[in-house]
């Protein structure tokens, strides 16, 4: 349950009091406070990965297979770090425990041979690919014996290469051989450029089949980011700044927590649907009973005209029940009502586009947030990118230390996090909504106040160099942005812990 992240009145956290940064009266507002702590630190539990460094990573792997299991060779020690996504412990027990239907399965011989040499290199064989006859030194084989010609091999081999990085699954070419075609194999009967191309298919099975890494989706980035488990919700941030969802890694959303995966989806195919224009028609037009046109009414009376010079057919209705306006009069209620409307199908009608209307101003309250917090995370971004020369110009005028102007950047890096999250958190707050959750009143009760305290800390790191005029004064400010950023990192993490292991049972179910 949510609550059990979040207590009264034991978090040390400032009340809801409003913030107020004062120091008119000389006394310190936050003089009780301890403020000679180290910075936050979490342990990561994952490693970004240079481009130039994925094929050690990838070695390195290889080579504790090759010294745990004994493989005699690298070639097959990847085929079988593929067959389990490179997942190293699985594939240890399971060879342990059944080497022989192991290596069946992952398309290798049991007795790991990877090729099988003619006794008599000079004697003839017919390939049964082309049917020429050629000197067995001239043909190769795998360990299961298939010997083929080395220009079918090539042409074979260079065809699936062509075609992507399946050629790393590429079989015997003898009928129901499941044996895979290793890389030394490759190496031998392939050109030099396709052998290239083979071995960077090679590096990014690496990243592509294993559960523990993945790209970085920001564009001209070449790293990679390697977790130390197969599963994680948590965002990664790669060596090149940018920070990402593990699990589905979209350059577009990026780091999208506490929200998961599948409800952004959902929300993102909601914002661009067309059928939201459709549903703006139908709570806010009515169609034409005779030709089905929509109309929409612009004045208070009920009397309706299909306009023609507007498409329409120039039939006469009411508003309310749809009906001719030939039928209608004092009897009816006059112009500005209509007392069939109760008993008529439009009733139906209108109740059910009045449905579709509150659900749009639903899903426009929470998108216009949703919003909010993006463009705020914009400003965010660039008070970061100018904290660097914010810190120069407070360096100069009050000739204090580099050290005294890291809090700009720290503040700036917290408010990037906390504005992310909370547009995200709107994501959640929708379908929480829908949901009818009990966990909706605490999930909204945290959200304001994590909204409160970043939108203070917000106000508090924008003074302006002029409005602090002497060194004391940025001392004082200085104390207090770096508190506030603390309060703001720890109901940060507190809220997301909250929404990530408190939403339980259906309060998000199916999403």
């Amino acid at each position: 349950n949510m609550s059990d992240f979040f207590e009264d009145e034991s978090s040390g956290f400032y009340s809801g009091d409003e913030f107020e940064f004062d120091t008119s009266d000389g006394e310190d507002p936050f003089a009780d406070e301890e403020f000679d702590h180290p910075p936050l630190e979490r342990k990561r539990s994952y490693a970004a990965v240079e481009e130039d460094e994925i094929l050690g990573k990838a070695k390195q792997e290889i080579g504790d297979i090759i010294e745990v299991l004994g493989i005699p060779s690298q070639s097959l020690a990847v085929i079988l770090l593929r067959h389990f996504k490179w997942n190293k412990e699985k594939l240890i027990t399971r060879y342990t425990e059944d080497q022989v239907n192991t290596c069946k399965e992952c398309g290798i011989r049991p007795d790991l041979k990877l090729e099988k040499k003619p006794k008599n290199p000079k004697k003839k064989f017919t390939c049964t690919v082309c049917l020429e006859d050629y000197r067995c030194s001239k043909g190769f084989a795998l360990g299961c014996g298939h010997r083929f010609c080395l220009p079918c091999w090539k042409q074979y081999l260079e065809i699936h290469i062509r075609d992507g990085i399946a050629c790393l699954s590429v079989v015997c070419m003898a009928k129901k051989c499941k044996n895979i075609v290793h890389e030394e194999a490759v190496k031998k009967t392939v050109s030099s450029a396709f052998f290239d191309r083979y071995t960077r298919y090679m590096l990014r099975s690496y990243v592509e089949d294993n559960d523990k890494v993945k790209w970085c989706p920001a564009p001209d980035c070449g790293n990679c980011v390697k977790s130390d488990r197969n599963s994680r919700k948590e965002p990664v941030t790669c060596s090149c700044g940018f920070t990402f969802c593990f699990q589905c890694a979209d350059y577009s959303v990026g780091d999208h927590s506490p929200a998961g995966c599948g409800i952004v989806e959902k929300w993102r195919q909601k914002s661009k649907d067309e059928s939201e224009n459709v549903n703006w028609m139908i709570a806010n037009t009515k169609k034409c009973p005779k030709c089905r046109a929509p109309i929409e009414k612009n004045g208070g009376c009920m009397h309706i005209v299909c306009k023609k010079n507007f498409g329409g057919c120039g039939h006469e209705f009411c508003w309310l029940c749809r009906g001719n306006w030939s039928d209608h009069g004092t009897h009816t209620g006059g112009y500005y009502n209509c007392n069939k409307y109760e008993n008529s199908s439009a009733k139906k009608e209108d109740m059910s586009a009045e449905d579709v209307k509150t659900e749009l101003d639903l899903y426009m309250f929470y998108y216009h947030r949703y919003e909010s917090h993006l463009a705020a995370g914009k400003i965010a971004k660039s008070q970061r990118e100018e904290a660097e020369q914010r810190a120069i110009d407070f360096q100069t005028k009050f000739q204090v230390r580099s050290e005294d102007t890291k809090f700009l950047t720290e503040a700036t890096e917290q408010l990037l996090r906390n504005r992310r999250v909370l547009q995200y958190s709107y994501v959640i707050g929708y379908y929480l909504n829908q949901s009818k959750s009990q966990e909706r009143n605490l999930f909204e009760f945290l959200q304001e106040d994590l909204e409160k305290y970043t939108n203070r800390l917000s106000e508090l790191y924008e003074h302006t160099s002029n409005s602090i005029d002497d060194y004391q004064a940025f001392m004082d400010w200085k104390l207090a942005v770096t508190d506030f950023t603390r309060i703001c990192d720890n109901f940060l993490t507190k809220f997301s812990e909250g929404v990530s292991q408190g939403l339980t049972g259906d309060s998000l179910e199916g999403l």
